[in-house]
């Protein structure tokens, strides 16, 4: 399991690494982006939708891709209030598709997908133009896609990889995302995956000359990573959250 990734810290990596092309361009300001988050309509978040766009605000960022677990109403909420609201920030609906190889992020979702098998799932993404990422692929104890265990057709369909995820509890495994997907010539996403608005912002990608995000650009622009590892206790978020609507299922009020 990422046995030839390189042994050093993936924060330093991901705030050094450019995307072929990138150098020698002149940076303008950068368009930075969390491409992964959670609200309440995820089991395992309590987040309300008017506080994720708050904390996205105030990190300043300037998109976010809302991927509730195999769901996109609250994507769907929070893209019409900062329609409403004329917010400066792009929301993207996106969703956590649970399959039977692992999660996998899709961005530009127009109808929620159902879970399932990984060909079908990502047979879906394809007709309805989206793209996809692989979440978290080394980290294992969460649903990563065992990437090098993939068939080079399934392989292929895959359009990037989350090479730094901010929950990921190891460096190495986010280090081991990076490498496959460097050597794979896959795009390179961040995300905080935030089950919290505290944690919001706490990875992103930094994008130079884009103003707004769409399939293209999210795969092809230039970019840089950036952010930082969260704590291991904002898993007592999750764990809380979880519990409560349980609770709240066995004794509605």
């Amino acid at each position: 399991m990422g046995g030839n990734a390189p042994s050093v810290n993936i924060i330093s990596i991901c705030c050094d690494i450019e995307t072929e092309g990138f150098g020698g361009k002149e940076m303008t300001c950068a368009f930075r982006a969390d491409f992964h988050m959670h609200t309440h309509c995820s089991v395992d978040s309590l987040s309300r939708v008017e506080d994720v766009l708050s904390a996205a605000l105030k990190r300043g960022l300037s998109a976010i891709a809302i991927t509730d677990h195999d769901e996109i109403k609250g994507a769907k909420e929070a893209q019409e209030i900062a329609r409403v609201q004329k917010l400066p920030l792009q929301v993207i609906v996106g969703e956590e598709v649970r399959t039977d190889a692992g999660d996998l992020l899709v961005y530009f979702v127009k109808k929620r997908i159902a879970p399932g098998k990984l060909v079908d799932v990502l047979a879906e993404v394809k007709r309805q133009k989206a793209v996809c990422a692989a979440a978290h692929p080394y980290d294992f104890a969460r649903h990563g896609i065992d990437m090098p265990g993939l068939a080079p057709d399934v392989l292929m369909e895959i359009d990037a990889l989350e090479v730094f995820n901010a929950r990921v509890p190891l460096a190495p495994q986010n280090a081991s995302a990076m490498a496959f997907a460097l050597r794979n010539k896959k795009a390179l996403l961040a995300g905080s995956d935030a089950h919290h608005p505290s944690e919001v912002g706490a990875a992103y990608v930094e994008f130079y000359g884009v103003d707004k995000l769409d399939a293209h650009s999210l795969l092809h622009a230039h970019r840089k990573i950036g952010g930082k590892s969260s704590s291991p206790f904002v898993r007592f978020y999750s764990r809380y959250a979880v519990l409560r609507k349980r609770l709240w299922w066995l004794f509605p009020l």
